[in-house]
């Protein structure tokens, strides 16, 4: 095992995570990647790791099975020998009112979104304690905070990461483990993208800054928490050009 900053990133064949990912390599760690299967967006994202000279492993895991976890942080260890940074980012979405949400659905979204974050939090804490400390950062979301229409598995979920991340900074500082949430707002993804366009256009008309998020920007913060935020444990940090205040 060689020296280096290690981070494992979940949900980071595409989009926001892979952006992390990416942003994370670029300042020099060696990254582990996870995702729920291997996909050509997961082949990708590898490939332009390894073309920034880091180490990477990618794993096939279900954050939402607690065994599968465990095997994916063995694998990462195993590996390269340490977790500096958790980023908790995998994430669904199954919109539907609540009179036509099933049980089975609502309870899915709730297991990947929220269990899936106590899950991963849980198996790399004794290997940050260990090394004496670390940073974990929680994929939150503005929609736990403004209660859009039709995602109320997803908006319980993600309230939940938020009161998750603030109990997790408690009971770890002592071991210099911070924790912290991020909530996007409006980025430009592909669940934005398959928003209706005259949607997308009202909500956009609704952001000051008058255009939705890149994934870069959103992992450009969430490496400031990775690296420079010394002393921010227990917030949560909206990055949502002003949409919500």
């Amino acid at each position: 095992m060689e020296g280096g900053k290690v981070a494992l990133v979940t949900g980071a064949a595409r989009g926001i995570g892979r952006a992390i990912a990416i942003e994370l390599a670029n300042r020099g760690y060696d990254m582990a990647l996870n995702d729920i299967e291997t996909s050509a967006d997961g082949e990708e994202t590898i490939k332009e790791i390894q073309c920034l000279g880091r180490r990477v492993l990618f794993t096939v895991a279900d954050v939402s099975s607690y065994s599968d976890v465990q095997k994916m942080v063995e694998m990462v260890v195993e590996k390269f020998g340490r977790i500096d940074v958790l980023v908790n980012n995998a994430g669904i979405n199954i919109d539907r009112l609540v009179t036509n949400m099933s049980p089975l659905e609502w309870q899915k979204v709730i297991d990947v979104n929220l269990t899936g974050v106590f899950n991963c939090t849980k198996a790399v804490l004794p290997h940050m304690i260990a090394a004496g400390g670390g940073r974990i950062i929680n994929m939150s979301s503005q929609g736990a905070l403004d209660g859009p229409v039709g995602q109320a598995n997803y908006a319980a979920a993600k309230g939940g990461v938020i009161s998750f991340t603030k109990v997790i900074a408690r009971e770890y500082a002592q071991y210099n483990i911070l924790c912290n949430a991020v909530a996007p707002g409006c980025i430009r993804t592909r669940m934005t993208d398959s928003i209706p366009p005259g949607q997308l256009r009202e909500r956009v008309s609704k952001i000051p800054l008058g255009r939705r998020g890149e994934p870069g920007e959103v992992a450009k913060l969430v490496a400031f928490l990775a690296e420079d935020g010394t002393y921010i444990t227990g917030q949560l940090i909206l990055i949502n050009a002003g949409e919500y205040i």
